[in-house]
């Protein structure tokens, strides 16, 4: 097995993405929200035309427990980013409604998240890039069929 390891290399690129979008972010209005609040906001926008969305939305999208994803709309619910509103045919689910002023945060997120990829991928080419997300997507498929294994032993 050779020495890098996959995991600490993506450890060490995550670290590195967070703290670049927090240099964009400081000073501005947005220099308060995560990288995860930033990224439900975006989702939310882009995907309100196919319809409500819920907190399990946010939990599959992300690959988030429910309880990581509790905690992150909980706080986004307290800094008014958005409220959770009843349904009609169902009162024990709760749409995700965005407020007007994450709305409007959602321009200088995309500008952020646009940059931040820009810098990520200067230098690259288009085969490489496209040899990197099938990696990515063989190493999710890899930890996900192991994680649902593990999950199906323990029932």
């Amino acid at each position: 097995m050779c020495e890098r390891r996959v995991g600490a290399e993506l450890g060490m690129l995550n670290n590195l993405i967070k703290r670049q979008m927090a240099m964009m972010a400081a000073g501005s209005e947005i220099e308060n929200i995560t990288g995860m609040q930033s990224m439900i906001i975006h989702y939310l926008i882009v995907s309100e035309a196919e319809g409500d969305r819920f907190q399990r939305d946010i939990e599959t999208q992300f690959r988030i427990r429910r309880s990581t994803a509790t905690g992150i709309l909980q706080l986004m619910e307290q800094h008014g980013l958005l409220r959770r509103e009843p349904v009609a045919h169902d009162a024990r689910l709760k749409r995700l409604v965005l407020t007007e002023r994450a709305r409007a945060l959602n321009e200088m997120i995309c500008q952020g998240l646009e940059h931040t990829e820009t810098l990520m991928r200067e230098g690259i080419e288009e085969k490489d890039l496209m040899v990197w997300f099938a990696v990515c997507e063989k190493l999710r498929a890899n930890l996900e069929k192991h994680q649902r294994r593990v999950s199906e032993d323990s029932v």
